[in-house]
């Protein structure tokens, strides 16, 4: 998780600190019955959300019959966001429970900048990014030319009372680590995405901070996606929730399968064994490839951050010596 970034053009200035000015700072967010969230700033580091009973919500897009509001309710995610150290080094990150009654695949927080803000507070953020990132004077004209934001998403699987947590906040929509709780303390919640499983769909909810309001994209997505050729049948299916399917067809099939812990994914590498996938194996932590007598070649990778499992499986023909 640790990475150092350095600009090396103003190109690259403009583009990488708008990425990684998308933080989030100490944040609590407390649910209560209702609607309206109000934001509490603790000098010196944290804030707080409060959702406020009595205000209203509408709710646009019936995916599948029922209204986004009645299937989810922001209240019932309880979010916090706070600094933390992670393998020796201090990040800004997002730590979530989920209190509804349907799984989730994917939580995403956009943060915008308070209307408080001042322009001390500006100039000292600016500042602050400059030489953090030894950007250029040019490239800051760029950045301060439009609002402040954040973000932090976690693509996890997470079932009913159950939490999700470490997820990293970011600057602006890039891909840079926050690490100063300072930072974070200058937006506010903008808009909520939740992808969650009713039945074996995924549908996607948005909740608008600003309005108060939901909305629901008209397309899901199929949760468990499995290949239909004879390739599906050489491996075992994975026992979870959520399987995105990649390239599948007679040559190959790739997957990723979310929702595993390490333990699950040795476990499935020895099911594969257990089907023959043991010639000239190579495997560590994590990682297992192997073919099996008539050729056929798995590959399995497991990734710690995301609970997930990338998975290939290959006809002989195309077995990569």
């Amino acid at each position: 998780m640790n990475k150092k970034v350095k600009i090396f053009t103003i190109l690259a200035v403009v583009l990488s600190i708008a990425a990684c000015f998308a933080g989030c700072g100490s944040s609590k967010t407390t649910n209560s019955p209702g609607g309206s969230s109000e934001t509490i700033n603790n000098p010196g580091g944290s804030s707080e959300t409060t959702n406020n009973p009595g205000s209203s919500s509408e709710t646009t897009n019936n995916p599948g019959g029922s209204t986004a509001k009645e299937k989810i309710n922001i209240e019932d995610i309880s979010w916090k966001v706070d600094e933390s150290v992670v393998d020796g080094d201090r990040y800004v990150l997002l730590n979530y429970t989920n209190n509804t009654q349907y799984t989730i695949t994917n939580f995403e927080l956009t943060f915008k900048e308070k209307i408080s803000v001042t322009e001390e507070e500006k100039a000292n953020f600016y500042s602050d990014i400059q030489e953090k990132f030894e950007a250029s004077d040019e490239g800051m004209e760029d950045i301060k030319s439009r609002p402040i934001s954040m973000h932090a998403e976690a693509d996890r699987v997470v079932n009913p009372s159950e939490s999700a947590s470490n997820i990293n906040c970011y600057y602006y929509d890039g891909s840079f680590y926050l690490k100063d709780i300072k930072h974070y303390n200058l937006v506010e919640p903008d808009i909520a995405t939740i992808k969650y499983i009713d039945e074996d769909k995924i549908f996607t909810v948005y909740y608008d901070y600003g309005s108060k309001k939901y909305s629901a994209e008209a397309e899901t997505e199929i949760a468990y996606q499995w290949s239909q050729t004879d390739l599906g049948s050489k491996i075992p299916k994975p026992d979870v929730k959520v399987v995105e399917s990649g390239r599948d067809d007679e040559i190959i099939f790739m997957f990723d399968a979310y929702g595993l812990s390490l333990e699950q994914f040795n476990a499935y590498v020895e099911e594969c064994k257990g089907l023959g996938y043991t010639v000239e194996p190579g495997s560590f932590e994590g990682f297992y490839s192997a073919d099996n007598t008539e050729g056929y070649n798995v590959y399995l990778y497991y990734n710690e951050k995301d609970y997930s499992m990338s998975g290939t499986i290959s006809a002989p023909e195309t077995k990569s010596e």
